[in-house]
């Protein structure tokens, strides 16, 4: 993978976040394993971004890193899926078909990204950005996140663009803009209702396709961040421990859940 001025900018941007950030202390252990075939470049920029996550949640939330996360840096598509084998517990025919629909996952703090497969360097950032909001997800909701499909991946897209806003790679309004130009061409769209369960956004991402049913969702977000702000995001996940779904989504936005899913239009 060949590194371009996109990524050579991530590293100055993140020395400057450091300096407004004061050090802090992680609770949690960080274990990163990197494959031999990647490239030094690539993996310095990913390196990069991680330790950038971590200040982003720190300094914007004050939320710190306090589970530990093992994170694996794959050169190619049969190392992501060996590596799903062997840290998932996955059948060889599982693997194989997450290897090919995905660039990167996190379950219970084991994150693995495909780098060396990612042709895009953006995607490279974005995907690993989106994967690091699922671990916050899971640590700041003791894993009870997963009860609203679409705000679980809404959020970790809208974030990941937030977060790669923040240290000046790509401006977040744009990239809603962008989203919405692209449901404009789509031949159908998913409501809400139809994203409640992970079941139904998975049915969705076949029926739709991924981009269209993630788009949806991370839109979905974006309005209630209009509403309330980032912080009501972690408001919801840190709720989810103690609370119904439903009762969540109240005390963070102000409304109900199904209330908002009927309401709801991308544009």
């Amino acid at each position: 993978m060949k590194t371009n001025s996109l990524l050579m900018v991530l590293p100055a941007c993140l020395f400057f976040l450091n300096l407004l950030t004061s050090p802090q202390a992680h609770g949690g252990r960080v274990d990163l394993v990197v494959d031999h075939g990647v490239e030094k470049d690539a993996e310095a920029q990913a390196r990069a971004a991680v330790n950038g996550v971590f200040d982003f949640f720190q300094k914007t939330y004050g939320i710190g890193l306090q589970r530990d996360i093992r994170i694996k840096f794959s050169c190619d598509k049969l190392n992501y899926k060996k590596a799903i084998q062997d840290w998932y517990g996955a059948s060889e025919g599982q693997a194989s078909q997450v290897a090919h629909n995905t660039a990167g996952l996190q379950r219970r703090g084991d994150l693995i990204v495909n780098l060396g497969d990612i042709n895009n360097d953006y995607k490279q950032l974005f995907v690993l950005c989106h994967e690091m909001v699922h671990f916050y997800q899971g640590q700041e909701s003791q894993d009870k996140h997963g009860a609203i499909g679409w705000m679980v991946e809404g959020s970790a897209d809208a974030l990941a663009a937030h977060i790669l806003e923040t240290v000046g790679v790509k401006n977040a309004s744009g990239y809603k803009k962008w989203w919405i130009e692209n449901l404009k061409k789509a031949r159908g769209l998913p409501s809400l209702e139809d994203l409640h369960t992970h079941r139904g956004l998975m049915s969705a991402c076949y029926t739709y396709g991924g981009r269209v049913t993630y788009t949806t969702s991370a839109l979905a977000v974006m309005t209630l961040v209009e509403w309330r702000g980032y912080p009501a995001l972690f408001a919801y996940f840190q709720a989810l421990k103690n609370s119904s779904p439903d009762d969540a989504f109240y005390r963070a936005f102000g409304a109900k859940a199904t209330d908002f899913e009927k309401q709801f239009r991308p544009f």
